[in-house]
């Protein structure tokens, strides 16, 4: 089945000198060119609208058809989906018209190019610029509920909610755990749908491990009862202080968070916010679901990092056994095995304003599971230095997702450059 072609739509912006239809008759060969590679369509910047803008699957680029049109770039440019990149050509100084605007767009903040000609606009380049705008789409209908604050020990993990917040369009409600364990003990029976669910994983899991049926229909409850305060709070995204609600519920929020995550819902555990929107940016950005790991090991000759956690989405596991949480043999939690010789991305953004960034690419070497360590491991042979995590100051937690990713992380990590 031939693959189909990605939508592109340029948006001409031209001074009021030049006659549109002139222009785009005049670039006839560039349309023709970029057609039999793209689904390309064209409008006047005079025509833009929000629904003209409106197609989640199409990418936006503004093509700088000729100079003078600077001025009209600064009313009319910035209705456009983010990030920004322009199209020029050898024509009408549309160059020197476009190096102007990206200098005003970047500010000299941006380490990514903004700027290209149309042999330079590949399939590679137009799906990368598709899943920005989409991630940046979704951002802005982003709303986390922070189910406790951070935990004590995350002594490096802290982020200004206030310039995250116009930074990246997410908004934030914070729910207190006595709330939740109260709403939680209510909540005395399944729904149905999450019935099903409970029966599902209790055929599809290998075995129970220090757990028992009951302790998974408990985890199943709390993923109902924090479910059901994600819908009267409007959030799509979630962490939660998992350890204070053990204390309070004698319950683990493991497979709660798993089950999120498997739904495309992030969640991060342990109060964790940068490593929750790592998790986002990551899973919207790649379009996989994402697991937030401890890094338990490293090895630099062998440039091998151990993680491991109990929280590992069940979709991104190719089996899985229920076992207790690991530091507190309570509940229920994920002894997943991964696939081995594939690749994975690791990835992590940390800092007031996510200013730290760490990217690489790895293959997973091996899946194990000791009973020293959380539930879910896996040894990851990275491509990048392993050291370059550690003396990154990256702190203890690190997100991992299936598949190679990293272009695409490292483009937008400039791109949040601009939204800093």
């Amino acid at each position: 089945m031939e693959r189909q072609k990605l939508k592109l739509e340029l948006i001409f912006f031209h001074s009021p000198l030049h006659d549109y239809m002139v222009l785009e008759e005049s670039r006839r060969p560039l349309l023709e060119s970029l057609g039999k590679r793209f689904n390309v369509s064209v409008i006047s910047y005079k025509n833009i609208t929000t629904e003209r803008l409106a197609d989640p699957e199409k990418v936006y680029i503004p093509f700088i058809a000729s100079g003078g049109c600077e001025e009209i770039f600064q009313s009319y440019g910035f209705s456009l989906p983010l990030p920004l990149f322009f199209l020029f050509d050898d024509q009408s100084n549309s160059l020197p018209a476009a190096l102007e605007l990206s200098s005003y767009v970047s500010q000299g903040r941006m380490s990514i190019p903004l700027l290209f000609s149309e042999d330079e606009v590949t399939e590679k380049l137009l799906d990368m610029t598709l899943r920005m705008q989409q991630t940046f789409r979704k951002l802005k209908n982003t709303h986390i509920a922070l189910f406790g604050d951070a935990s004590p020990w995350l002594l490096s993990s802290k982020v200004n909610t206030n310039a995250i917040s116009r930074m990246l369009k997410v908004g934030f409600q914070n729910i207190d755990i006595p709330f939740i364990c109260k709403h939680y003990k209510h909540l005395t029976a399944l729904s149905r749908e999450n019935k099903e669910l409970y029966n599902s994983i209790l055929k599809k899991s290998t075995s129970l491990k220090n757990c028992t049926k009951e302790d998974l229909n408990d985890a199943i409850r709390l993923y109902q009862a924090m479910d059901e305060l994600m819908v009267y709070y409007s959030c799509n995204a979630l962490t939660i202080k998992c350890f204070d609600l053990i204390k309070s519920c004698n319950v683990t929020a493991c497979m709660a968070i798993s089950l999120f995550n498997r739904a495309g819902v992030p969640a991060a555990c342990e109060g964790d916010i940068p490593s929750l929107l790592t998790m986002i940016m990551a899973g919207y950005l790649s379009h996989s679901p994402v697991f937030m790991a401890n890094p338990v090991a490293y090895n630099k000759e062998r440039n091998t990092m151990d993680i491991a956690h109990c929280t590992v989405p069940l979709n991104m596991t190719s089996s899985f056994a229920l076992n207790s949480h690991y530091e507190t043999g309570i509940g229920v939690s994920v002894e997943g095995t991964l696939e081995e010789d594939v690749p994975y991305t690791a990835v992590k953004w940390i800092g007031n304003t996510l200013d730290r960034f760490f990217v690489s690419e790895g293959v997973a070497a091996e899946s194990k599971h000791s009973g020293n360590k959380c539930r879910t491991q896996m040894t990851l042979r990275l491509e990048k230095p392993v050291r370059d995590f550690i003396l990154g100051a990256m702190a203890n937690h690190i997100l991992v997702v299936k598949g190679r990713h990293a272009d695409v992380l490292a483009t937008w990590n400039g791109f949040l450059s601009y939204l800093r």
